[in-house]
Formats: structure tokens, C-alpha cells, sequence
């Protein structure tokens, strides 16, 4: 669920069903169209995977997921380094060859 609201917006358009589940989330759950609200969410998930987790690896899991709704409240808060971003992105464009956050260079 949450995950619709990371991919872009192109993509969940050409899968039909989904978009039509994304607009039911966006009327019914607005608080996921916002950073806090997924960053709440995030943490929420969080807390119930280390709940429920058995293993040492649903433990990461659970931990890495808190870790990720923290930086998306922080993120919302406007307090999140934008340098970690932008190298976020030069990577990820590096690894795949495409110019994600538009401004016409790869890795950059």
C-alpha cells in the first residue's frame, strides 16, 4: 500500500487496478499522501513486524522500516540533509543509467 505512494506516479497509471486503488487511498487515507503521515505509518509498520518478528532478519527488517519512517518524518519536518538526497539519487541514477530526478544528467 504504502509503497504506491513511493513509485511515480506514471507507473501506477499504466497499471489500472492499482491506480484506482491509489485513489481510494488517497480519499480514505489522506494522511499517506503526506511525508509525516507515511513516515507514521512507516514507524507504525515497524512496531508491528518487531511484534510479531521470530527471526534475526525480521528483526532488521523491522528496524530498517523505523529507520525509514524516521527519515521520511524528518523529511516533512524539512530537516532532513538534502545533500544525503542528492547522493541518494547520484547513485541510484549511477547504478541505473537514468536521470530520476530530472535535471538532465546522470549521477550528478
Amino acid at each position: 500500500t504504502t509503497m504506491l505512494f513511493e513509485a511515480k506516479s506514471e507507473w501506477i497509471e499504466k497499471l489500472g487496478p492499482l491506480s484506482t486503488y491509489q485513489d481510494k487511498l488517497i480519499k480514505h487515507c489522506e494522511f499517506l499522501t503526506l511525508m509525516g503521515g507515511r513516515g507514521l505509518f512507516y514507524i507504525f509498520q515497524a512496531t508491528l513486524w518487531l511484534t510479531f518478528a521470530d527471526s534475526l532478519m525480521e528483526y532488521v527488517v523491522a528496524i530498517a522500516l523505523g529507520v525509514v519512517g524516521v527519515l521520511h518524518l524528518f523529511a516533512h519536518w524539512g530537516i532532513f540533509p538534502h545533500n544525503i538526497v542528492q547522493k541518494a539519487i547520484a547513485g541510484v541514477e549511477n547504478i541505473t543509467g537514468q536521470d530520476i530526478n530530472a535535471n538532465g544528467t546522470v549521477g550528478r
